[in-house]
Order: C-alpha cells, then structure tokens, then sequence
C-alpha cells in the first residue's frame, strides 16, 4: 500500500439464502461490484432444494471473497441470520452488513453508509428502499420518519438489507445471540433486534433518505415492502392477533440487558405495562403512542389499536 493512504474498511457482508435461485445471482453481482469498500460476502444457506447451492458454489470458485458456511436447517430468515452473527468470525472486520438473497444494492450503497457512519459517529445506519415489481412499477418506500424516543422497541428503521452496523454493534448483538439467559435469539426480525439493541444500549443510529437497495416485490417475500392495502391488512391483521405486542414484550426484555441509564427507565415502563395486559395499562401506553412508530399514521393506528384493547 502507498506511504500515507488510508486502507479501505474492510466490511462482512452476511447473506442468508433459501431456495433463491431466480434472483440470487443478480444480488451477489450487485454487492461484488460496490465500489470503496473491501469486503467479503458470508452465506449461510437454509436447506435450499433448488439450484441456490450451485449459483453459490460457482461464484465462491470463481471469487475468493465469497464464503460458504456448511448449509444448515433453519426454517426462518431470522434464525439463519442469527447463525451467520455467532458464526462468523467478526474480529477482522470494521462493519458488518446483511444481505437478502433478492434484492440489488446500488453501487455506492457500501462507501456511501461508511460515511455517514464516521460523520454522525453512528453505529448503524439504514435507508429508504425502491420497491420494484415484475412488471416495472416502483415505489419509493420511505422510512426516514424522524426516531421517536421508543420507536425502536416497536419497528425498524428500514429493511435488513439497507444496514451497515459497525462491529461493535454486531458483537453486542452476538453476545446477546449467544446468552442463554436473553431472549435476543426468540426475536422473528434479526434486523428489529439489531436495530433496538442498539438505540436501547445509547447508540447513534442514521436513516438514509437516499434509496440504497432496490427491494425487490415478489410472491415468495419473507415480509415485503409496506405499501399498498393489501401490506397494510397483513399487518393489521398480525397486530390485532397479538403477534406485533408479544415481539415488542420480547424485544423490550432482550434491550433491558444492554441498556443505557437514560433508556433503563423507559424500557421497564415499558416491560410493566406490557405484562400484565389490562384496560389500565392499554390506556396509559396509548397516552404515550407518539413515541412508538415514525410516522404520524402509524403513530395514530397503534394509539387507536391500544385504546381499544385490540393491541
């Protein structure tokens, strides 16, 4: 390396897969060709039947940056994510990002999260998506709503595929994995946790108002992009079943154990009026609904879901 420059970061790039095959090879190009960045691209794969393996297999041979972990059976994105986190060996990296196995990541998404990780000092950064659909059309999926004090126990700031942690972070959330004592690893959303480990710890995170990843819409999407009535439904009908609270119970007991003295206090508030569920504490946890969700009609449909004892 020439006298006086600086080496670029060295980044791991996580990449769970299952059956993957139509897009796969589409995503790794689109992270092998980020440009300013030195990384290396780790994938765990989920008992795929299709032909994933083998796409995996002939980028490995022919790019040493892509690494193969032995395949595993997982049943879930999150559990894969979370073996990649206790498995991968973090220590020659500065920062850690997440792939999924369809998406696209614009050329700069890599260089350009570095800096805004070093300009705000942050330990994670996300951003908005582009959602695209077979048939060309595209939606701007904001998630650069201003962060609410609690927002991070009740959703996250973006897709997984849109983060870059820093290493710090991604060894809290290890420790976490890897505690038989937390909940951390009972979490559906890798990238929830990821995210509310590390507001509820004191850390800095950014949201991206620049579209970074080209999220790709399809029928076999994990969760998909939050747009349109029929996402809006899901996700209403995952709320009133009781599904959205019992992971907000769980992520609150997994940040009580990283928590900062400022975010102590507010996240046994939480714990307290989340457990027991009662007409008293729907009340006062929707009093405080504004701190919960960035944007204002998120904000107004989970204050209303509480008030009525739906939540």
């Amino acid at each position: 390396m020439p006298q006086g420059r600086t080496p670029s970061p060295r980044i791991a790039v996580l990449l769970a897969t299952h059956d993957g095959e139509r897009f796969l090879a589409e995503q790794l190009a689109s992270i092998l060709d980020q440009r300013g960045a030195e990384l290396t691209v780790f994938v765990s794969d989920d008992a795929s039947r299709d032909g994933t393996l083998a796409i995996l297999e002939r980028f490995a041979a022919d790019d040493p940056r892509v690494r193969i972990l032995p395949p595993g059976t997982f049943g879930a994105a999150a559990p894969n994510f979370y073996r990649l986190l206790r498995d991968v060996d973090l220590t020659p990296f500065d920062y850690v990002g997440f792939a999924d196995q369809d998406d696209l990541w614009a050329p700069t998404k890599l260089s350009r999260h570095i800096e805004l990780l070093r300009e705000h000092r942050a330990d994670g950064v996300s951003s908005n998506v582009t959602a695209f659909h077979a048939d060309g059309t595209r939606v701007l999926v904001r998630k650069d709503y201003p962060q609410r004090l609690a927002d991070y126990a009740f959703e996250t700031p973006g897709p997984g595929s849109t983060y870059l942690v820093t290493r710090r972070l991604a060894e809290m959330t290890k420790r976490q994995l890897t505690d038989p004592n937390s909940p951390a690893d009972r979490a559906e959303a890798h990238d929830w946790l990821v995210y509310a480990l590390a507001r509820a710890a004191g850390l800095t995170w950014v949201i991206d108002p620049e579209s970074t990843v080209e999220y790709r819409q399809h029928d076999a999407n994990a969760v998909g992009a939050n747009t349109g009535v029929s996402q809006a439904l899901k996700r209403v009908r995952l709320m009133a079943r009781g599904w959205h609270r019992g992971q907000v119970l769980l992520t609150v007991d997994a940040c009580i154990r990283v928590a900062s003295p400022e975010e102590l206090p507010r996240l046994q508030w939480l714990h307290e009026m989340l457990e027991p569920r009662t007409p008293l504490s729907s009340v006062r946890l929707a009093r405080r609904a504004g701190q919960y969700r960035r944007r204002p009609r998120d904000r107004a449909v989970i204050g209303a879901f509480m008030l009525l004892g739906l939540w």
